[in-house]
């Protein structure tokens, strides 16, 4: 009998330790099945320059007078109070065109019931020159009536690569515990 309850015990400990995983809310963050998930006319897979997994997304501009990106529609869960929004991120020679914003951004925009802006567009990071790959996060309170966001990652007038990976958005209720 001892041996039983000791047994449930650890059955329910593990239990609880699965229940408070962090759901990611973003499909393919990590670019593992293609560009599945992804709305990705400028982006390229590329296997030589990873964070982790087999591939990452490249987006490559030869042009600052072009916006080259990926973007991915997202629900949000109910309840939400906010998100965490984060993405292993690497810039190689990333040169600004003439505004101040130019580069490469990770962005995201809070849609209502009717995909019109709820709230202002917010700015992640926007990166320029040369980084190694380094985790870009940032929690955002979520705008009143915004049931979706639309996540950007791309090269706003700017030339350069940007190299992204493992892609993630994450529910923080409104006590500040993270939801399953």
């Amino acid at each position: 009998m001892k041996m039983f309850k000791t047994l449930l015990t650890v059955v329910f400990a593990l239990s609880m330790l699965h229940a408070r995983a962090q759901k990611n809310l973003v499909e393919n963050g990590g670019f593992e099945d293609d560009t599945y998930g992804w709305n990705a006319g400028a982006a390229k897979l590329t296997p030589w320059d990873v964070k982790t997994g087999k591939s990452s997304c490249a987006i490559i501009s030869a042009d600052a007078s072009a916006w080259l990106g990926i973007d991915q529609l997202v629900s949000i869960p109910k309840k939400a109070g906010k998100l965490e929004f984060s993405a292993w991120l690497k810039t190689i020679n990333v040169v600004k065109g003439k505004d101040e914003w130019n580069g490469a951004v990770f962005s995201v925009e809070f849609l209502d019931k009717a995909d019109k802006k709820a709230g202002e567009g917010l700015n992640i990071i926007t990166l320029t020159g040369d980084h190694s790959w380094e985790l870009a996060s940032k929690e955002v309170l979520i705008p009143a009536g915004a049931v979706r966001f639309k996540l950007l990652l791309a090269m706003a007038n700017a030339t350069g690569t940007f190299l992204i990976d493992d892609v993630a958005v994450k529910v923080i209720m409104n006590d500040g515990v993270t939801k399953n």
